[in-house]
C-alpha cells in the first residue's frame, strides 16, 4: 500500500511554473511560513488521506531569487513529501504575488511505473501565503497501476509568516 505525505503534500507542492506571458514584479515573499493544511479529495484512494482532515503548525521555508521561487517543507511533512514526490523542496516561478511550483518523482509498483507530481498554486498577501496543492499519479498502462493509473488528491492550505520590516 503507498502512503502520501498527509500534511505535507498539501504544503506545499506546486503547479507548473507559470507560462503567462505578461509578468507582474515579484513580491517579496521569502519567510518562514507556518501553515495550516485541509485535505481534499482523495482520489488516488490513499488509506491515510481522510478528506476534511487538517494539519496545522506545519513549517515551510519559502526562497527567492527575483521570480524564482523554492518552498521546502519542514519536519515530518517534509518527509511525507520527500516519499511521495522525491523531495520536501517545490520549485518554481513567481509573477507579482502569485506561483506555481512543482515537484515529481517516478515510483514502481510490480509492473506498474507511475509519475507522482505535486503541483501548488499560491497567493500572498501581505505576509500570508494560500492556495492549493494538487497531487496528480500517471502510470504506464500496465493493469497493476489500478487508481495510480491516472488520479487526483487535493489539500489546501493557508499561513503566514511573522510581519517583515520595511
Amino acid at each position: 500500500m503507498r502512503t502520501i505525505p498527509l500534511g505535507l503534500l498539501a504544503v506545499l507542492a506546486a503547479g507548473v511554473a507559470c507560462s503567462s506571458s505578461a509578468s507582474s514584479t515579484p513580491a517579496n515573499v521569502a519567510g518562514t511560513y507556518t501553515v495550516s493544511v485541509t485535505n481534499g479529495q482523495n482520489g488516488c484512494m490513499v488509506g491515510t488521506f481522510t478528506p476534511g482532515s487538517m494539519t496545522a503548525g506545519v513549517t515551510v521555508q519559502v526562497t527567492q531569487n527575483g521570480a524564482q521561487v523554492s518552498a521546502d517543507v519542514m519536519g515530518l511533512a517534509g518527509v511525507y513529501l520527500t516519499a511521495g514526490v522525491g523531495s520536501s523542496t517545490l520549485v518554481g516561478s513567481l509573477d507579482g504575488s502569485t506561483a506555481s511550483l512543482s515537484a515529481n518523482a517516478n515510483h514502481t509498483m510490480g509492473m506498474c511505473a507511475y509519475t507522482t507530481t505535486a503541483s501548488a498554486s499560491i497567493t500572498w498577501s501581505g505576509d500570508t501565503m494560500q492556495g492549493t496543492i494538487t497531487y496528480t499519479d500517471s502510470g504506464n498502462g500496465s493493469s497493476d497501476c489500478g487508481v495510480v493509473q491516472s488520479c487526483t488528491n487535493q489539500q489546501n492550505f493557508a499561513g503566514s509568516r511573522p510581519p517583515q520590516s520595511g
